[in-house]
């Protein structure tokens, strides 16, 4: 592996972006665009010499040296698409690496990023690199060179000052010499406010290049690498996917090529959702579906009880009345997940409730974290009819704001979402009657094809609360008298209404593919179009407008009739909707068809009744499910045929019984969907492309499966769900399982996760969790302090396996052999190989080995994502802790830690260690009779103290130790290190390190020999024999991180000696956590997993897509187990008195016992949110509790009206119970006093 790579490029992307870092920059300036950029997009960040992990490097001021070693370490990883992205000398290097390749006839790269940098040949020399430093800075600051944030942290950007004089050498002694341009197109991204490069900068770009080249405008300063990370990331995807061809279809001879009507990109159909009669879920639909289940029955009970709904019409034929296609659960709602107030909840229309759920589903079943589209460009297009739920309201309580929004205005269903998940992109509501929710399909395919939108979820809602359509319906006829869709039956009379939820998650064929999505089935054209007055009646259907929308549909799609295998209709059961759409088909594919290969036809309304505005989604969804299944499902209810269905040359087929879709071409389908006021949808659907790609199933990956949820009773739902998901599944399944838990989810506070090597042993290890093992993550989230320990961590075989199985691990121990090769002579590399262990045992190679090891495994934890807030060394823990931090290189690590081992090895068979369960103070008073013999050396703990000294002594002491009890033992060193015996090494081993220089810490270090914070230069020669000789503060290290908020202290080993300690440090602490690291004799990439786990638990969020690059959705995945509680409006006692638009009078807060404005003030906020007074905590925002922008205006109308206090909605949103009752205590001093608030 390149030292300017840190890792290889992944198999499964669809392009890599090779990242070049700003002027003085590293590559932790693209920390986090693997989890902006798409997955489809592989962030490789090119590492520089003299900054970050290659800091002990000399940084390069030769641009024509840098570009050429970077052009030899890219050249094995051109063998797919690339592109490059740099900024300002970044882009400076990009250019030059794209020149190169030029020049060599190597391949080119799909397209140059650069930002923050006028065009090459315009560079203006400026002698900038001869400035002293802080004129140097100043200058670079003048220049908008860096973020507002950094222009006071002066020490940190000195730690950078020379890799950016380096940096700024290259541009200021910069010759443009006149060369080929390159034949990539070029994006320019500049700021509004860039003084580096203008917007207009494209002419000047265009001289450089035979390609294209764009300029792309952001706001704010030139610096948008972070400070406009996320607009900037949006642009550089849509310019990847500009670059990058579309992915072809591979298409059977049965599908004969399109002929279009401009370009139509082929749709991904990757997620799917619903909640339908006699299914929750896709695949209990898909189990109805093939099991010909009739899923319409008589009324639910519970459904009668409310004689306001189901006895107005006494009138009202009773068959009909009886029967429909209903949910089970309407009333049901996990507000607290959605962070909805139960009053709003109450207030919300079921069929948002629903939608909510079931899009949150979607999006799982899709692969797609939902938390990871807030922001982007994600429409919502949802299809629905009636407002049951707002009549309901309006007849039996007074309407209010809540309600409005919740019911009142059918544009709030899609609105909803796009609010709960911050989805950027088109929101639409559309009600087109029953062909809404296929309509929706319809616009958001348009947005794909357009541009609008980089996903879409299309909806589709209907839920039967008040009876009165039914009876109109009745009225002319549609309404089945016995109760059932029989579509294509000659004895059809009519429908059932039924209630349906359906959602369906859609992205580009291409995308989807690269992204390795399961793609259930393709969208390949779809068409819509209105009856107009062709039926000769505003609600009757007109043949010749369905016959063109075929028509359309399939021209858009650029597929021949012939082709087609299956329709399903929009069948209703009505004796004149059927015999037109019937004959409609029949017209279309008349004469196309292959001898004795009929269309298949059928409809789900013959197995769940007509769910009205969710007809459309039903139909699409059960055909997208034979798509991916290769089953048409039978059409129960079938006894008589219809007549067109009999006629001697029908092209049309309604199966009796399942047929699979013939293996000899690619399967096509048509959904259909019709509204009653003429609007008209069909879509067309292949089945998805076989992808030859490999999923990576076969690489050797850690087993870990990390699961969450919003509270505890979810989580332990969800453990359970899992279990019983995995059981008896093979390692690849089971892998394909924990990939998507840990990449396809969104991960939430209460946490649990378990390693194993199966799906036995996951399923096996999440049972035998207790029920008080499940964690919820600290607000604000957790630091991650690396621990190194000093001697006793090395065992013979330690890394072996890693060297196999970890790129970043093998990288760094092939840079430290070198490094150790070169100050002592020996192979790092041999040492680990040695079976014997006779090198391992000698003290000079211990140090040394362990040092590289650890800087090793925190290399490898960095490349999984887990990144140190802090590093803590104990002994010689302490120098990789500097190599970690920044402050001294490789080489220079090497030679300290070769100097040190090779001095204290002189010092072998002089005195030892133990290690007594004791306090330190007791401990040197329990070695007190052996005089400066015995010393403490290390305070690891409040109860853990290690002593030094004469062997005799300690033999002596370790004998009275045992004989009263205490646990005391001998440490792994034959030698006393930090005592007297280490007295004469000191001045060598300052001489032996008199020309090291320490650089400023990247990373914060806590000393162990001070207790204090180093900076980086005070690690000096004395402080390296210091830390030979003084005794260890390892126990004070601990306790003044914990201190500075909630910390996981993580033991960075080849073995755990210190977890222990760490742990009595933090005995009495509820905010910090001790892990373990590698153990001795145990698989290395198993007890990987296990810390994962572990770190995960504990609210450590690793880079998953590292750990997992890439993953494929098994079926069957278990969905979010929602915590239901009934949400429904409480009735008034009598309206007949009251304005149905009237906005309710305020309930009079009740005012808990004892008083005081803290109670008072909870009280009121509770009738404002639905929540009684001790379920408001007092101290958290009230957004956390289900507070929005409406509750928000309410509450401030309170408080100016109750106490005359004047705050901002915004500002009540963010404030707590305790923030309101100070700014009420500002303006209203008699309001309360602290006595009362503190009570």
């Amino acid at each position: 592996m390149s030292a300017f790579l840190s890792r290889p490029p992944r198999r499964s992307a669809r392009v890599r972006l090779f990242c070049f870092p700003h002027s003085g920059g590293g590559a932790s300036v693209f920390r986090g665009w693997h989890q902006e950029l798409p997955g489809w997009v592989d962030v490789l960040p090119v590492l520089l010499p003299g900054r970050e992990e290659r800091a002990g490097e000399p940084p390069l001021a030769d641009l024509d040296a840098l570009a050429d070693a970077v052009v030899d370490a890219l050249r094995p990883h051109l063998d797919a698409p690339f592109a490059l992205f740099g900024h300002s000398l970044g882009g400076l290097l990009a250019y030059q690496v794209a020149l190169r390749l030029h020049r060599a006839g190597a391949p080119a790269p799909v397209g140059l990023l650069v930002a923050g940098l006028a065009a090459a040949h315009r560079l203006t020399q400026d002698p900038m690199h001869e400035l002293p430093d802080d004129e140097l800075l100043d200058r670079i600051f003048e220049m908008g060179g860096t973020p507002a944030e950094l222009r006071d942290e002066r020490d940190l950007l000195r730690a950078a000052l020379p890799a950016l004089r380096a940096d700024v050498t290259m541009f200021s002694t910069y010759q443009h010499r006149s060369a080929a341009p390159v034949e990539c197109p070029i994006v320019v991204f500049s700021g509004r406010d860039d003084t580096l490069a203008a917007p207009d900068d494209a002419d000047a770009w265009g001289e450089l290049t035979d390609g294209a080249v764009r300029t792309r405008v952001l706001s704010g300063g030139h610096f948008f690498v972070r400070t406009h990370r996320r607009e900037l990331t949006r642009m550089v995807t849509a310019e990847l996917r500009r670059f990058l061809p579309p992915v072809d279809r591979p298409r059977s001879a049965a599908v004969p090529e399109p002929v279009r009507r401009g370009r139509i990109e082929p749709v991904a159909v990757v997620g799917i959702g619903c909640r339908l009669p006699g299914a929750d879920d896709p695949q209990a639909l898909w189990r109805l579906l093939v099991d010909g289940v009739d899923a319409v029955t008589e009324v639910p009970e519970r459904r009668t009880e409310h004689p306001a709904v189901f006895g107005r019409l006494p009138a009202v034929p009773s068959g009909f009345r009886r029967f429909g296609g209903f949910l089970d659960d309407v009333e049901g709602f996990d507000a607290a997940f959605f962070g909805i107030s139960p009053r709003e909840a109450d207030r919300m229309d079921p069929q948002q409730r629903l939608l909510l759920e079931v899009a949150w589903e979607a999006l799982e079943d899709a692969g797609i974290p939902p938390t990871a589209l807030a922001g982007t460009r994600t429409g919502v297009f949802v299809g629905q009819m009636g407002r049951d739920y707002w009549e309901l309201q309006a007849r039996q309580s007074a309407l209010d704001l809540h309600a409005l929004t919740g019911g009142g205005l059918p544009s709030f269903l899609s609105g909803r979402i796009s609010f709960a998940l911050d989805l950027r992109g088109p929101s639409v509501s559309v009600d087109t009657a029953c062909s809404s929710s296929l309509t929706a399909v319809h616009l958001a395919w348009q947005s794909l094809q357009l541009g609008d939108s980089d996903l879409a979820l299309a909806a589709g809602a209907n839920l039967v609360l008040l009876p009165e359509l039914a009876a109109i319906y009745e009225q002319v006829g549609l309404m089945s008298r016995r109760g059932r869709c029989r579509f294509g039956d000659a004895s059809g009379d009519g429908f059932v209404r039924s209630e349906g939820v359906g959602v369906v998650v859609l992205k580009p064929l291409a995308q989807a593919r690269a992204d390795g999505d399961r793609v259930y089935a393709v969208i390949a054209g779809s068409a819509s179009n209105n009856d107009g007055s062709g039926g000769g009646s505003l609600v009757a259907p007109a043949q010749e407008a369905q016959e063109r929308l075929l028509r359309d549909a399939l021209d858009r799609a650029g597929i021949d009739p012939a082709a087609v295998d299956y329709v399903e209709a929009h069948g209703t059961g009505t004796n004149t909707g059927d015999a037109i759409e019937l004959r409609a088909l029949s017209r279309v594919f008349a004469g196309t068809r292959p001898a004795g290969r009929p269309c298949l036809v059928g409809s789900v309304k013959t197995n769940i009744g007509h769910p009205e505005g969710a007809a459309g989604i039903s139909g699409f969804i059960k055909t997208v499910l034979s798509l991916h299944h290769r089953l048409v499902p039978a059409n129960p209810l079938l006894t008589e045929p219809h007549p067109v269905l009999l006629e001697p040359d029908t092209p049309l087929l309604m199966p009796t019984e399942p047929v699979a879709w013939q293996e000899d071409s690619t399967p096509v389908a048509g959904v259909t969907s019709f509204g009653l006021s003429g609007t008209n949808v069909h879509v067309v659907l292949t089945a998805p492309p076989v992808d030859s790609t490999p999923d990576g199933d076969d690489e050797p990956q850690p087993l870990v499966l990390p699961l969450s949820a919003r509270d505890r009773d979810a989580a332990q739902a969800l453990t359970a769900a899992y279990a019983d998901r995995l059981d008896g599944e093979d390692p690849v399944t089971a892998r394909r399982v924990c990939a998507v838990a840990a990449r396809g989810r969104a991960h939430h506070e209460w946490r649990t996760a378990v390693a194993a090597l199966d799906g036995d042993g996951l399923a096996e290890a999440l049972r035998a969790q207790l029920p008080d093992e499940l964690t919820q993550r600290p607000t604000g989230g957790v630091r991650v302090a690396f621990v190194f320990p000093g001697h006793g961590s090395q065992w013979v075989g330690m890394g072996r396996e890693l060297l196999n199985s970890s790129a970043a691990f093998r990288t760094t121990i092939e840079s430290c052999d070198a490094a150790i090769h070169s100050a002592a002579g020996w192979s790092l590399l041999k040492v680990l190989a040695d079976d014997d262990g006779a090198e391992l045992a000698k003290t000079a190679v211990i140090q040394p080995a362990v040092w590289a090891m650890q800087v090793a495994l925190a290399q490898h934890w960095r490349s999984w994502g887990i990144e140190p807030a802090v590093v803590i060394g104990h002994s010689f823990g302490e120098v990789a802790a500097a190599t970690v931090a920044g402050a001294i290189d490789l080489r220079a690590a090497a030679e300290l830690i070769c100097r040190r081992g090779e001095l204290t090895s002189q010092a072998d068979g002089l005195g030892g260690m133990i290690a007594v369960a004791m306090p330190a103070d007791e401990a040197q008073a329990a070695a007190a009779r052996y005089g400066d013999r015995l010393v403490v050396a290390a305070r690891n703990s409040p109860r853990l103290t290690v002593l030094s000294g004469e062997s005799d002594a300690l033999d002596g002491l370790l004998a009275e130790l045992r004989d009263t009890g205490v646990r005391a033992g001998r440490v792994r060193i034959n030698f006393a290190s930090h005592s007297r015996f280490m007295d004469p090494l000191q001045p060598r081993l300052i001489t032996a390190l008199a020309g090291m220089r320490a650089e400023p810490v990247a990373v914060p270090l806590r000393s162990t020999v001070t207790g204090e914070r180093m900076s980086g230069p005070d690690l000096d020669a004395r402080y390296w024999a210091d830390n030979l000789r003084s005794t260890v503060r390892f126990a004070d290290a601990i306790a003044a991180e914990n201190a500075l908020g909630p910390t996981v202290f993580l033991e960075i080993s080849p073995h755990s000696v210190l977890v222990q300690a760490i742990e009595q440090c933090l005995a009495d602490s509820t905010s910090g956590t001790a892990v373990a690291g590698l153990r001795r004799d145990t698989s290395e990439t198993a007890r990987l997993a296990e810390i994962v786990a572990r770190l995960y638990t504990a609210g450590v969020d690793p880079d998953w897509s590292a750990i997992y690059p890439t993953f494929s959705i098994p079926d069957e995945m278990p969905t979010y187990p929602w915590q239901r509680r009934r949400t429904w409006f409480t009735p008034a006692e009598s309206v007949a008195d009251t304005p149905v638009y009237a906005q309710p009078a305020p309930p009079a807060p009740e005012v808990p016992d004892g008083g005081g404005l803290l109670d008072t003030l909870t009280a009121e906020l509770g009738a404002v949110l639905g929540l009684p007074a001790q379920r408001i905590p007092r101290r958290r925002p009230l957004r956390d509790v289900g507070c929005d922008s409406l509750a928000a205006v309410e509450i401030r109308a309170r408080l100016e009206q109750r106490w005359g206090t004047e705050i901002s909605s915004s500002a009540v949103l963010a404030a707590s119970v305790e923030d309101l009752a100070e700014a009420i205590i500002a303006d209203h001093p008699d309001a309360g006093d602290r006595r009362e608030m503190e009570g």
